[in-house]
């Protein structure tokens, strides 16, 4: 009978600290959620800055390239960006949002990169910056159609996001297209 008492008490101090554990919330959220939210002027300064970092490029690709396919690619995606460009720099003006002017550093190492190639190297290494500038861009305008409050800005992440998404397609495309040689 003794021995079923000490089981008895034995289980209830296992039992009692592992309910107790169980019902503790650990989750943390205490975290502000519209701290990760993307906000209307980090989406436009991030969107302004793909814009004029693929204009920069492919006007460059149309002056450099030695495939048509990559001059063809650069063709679109300078027309696109631009008329993009246009739409948000409008946008941005109504809502009294900042638009930067110059590229970040990060990007116009990129440019700098590609500028002292030619030929193939330069087709190559061009192929590659597109498809990884696009998947970013890609995923900045997924980001923004689900957390802008702003419902213009959404509304504009969504009209634009189908282009991204086929110009990532066509990226990936070259990109294998130009490996191969």
């Amino acid at each position: 009978m003794k021995q079923m008492k000490d089981l008895r008490w034995r289980l209830l101090l296992l039992f009692v600290p592992l309910a107790f554990l169980v019902s503790c919330d650990d989750d943390d959220d205490n975290s502000d959620p519209n701290l990760d939210r993307l906000t209307a002027q980090e989406f436009v300064q991030r969107a302004a800055v793909s814009d004029m970092f693929e204009i920069e490029t492919g006007n460059m690709a149309l002056q450099k390239s030695t495939m048509q396919e990559v001059r063809d690619f650069a063709t679109e995606i300078v027309a696109d960006h631009t008329a993009s460009s246009q739409e948000l720099m409008a946008l941005a003006q109504q809502k009294n949002l900042q638009v930067p002017t110059a590229l970040p550093q990060e990007k116009q190492a990129i440019i700098t990169r590609l500028n002292g190639k030619t030929g193939v190297d330069f087709d190559k290494d061009f192929s590659d910056v597109q498809e990884e500038a696009h998947e970013d861009a890609v995923e900045l305008f997924e980001q923004a159609v689900e957390d802008l409050e702003d419902a213009e800005l959404r509304a504009f992440a969504q009209k634009i996001l189908p282009t991204l998404r086929m110009h990532l397609e066509h990226a990936r495309e070259l990109d294998d297209m130009t490996d191969a040689l």
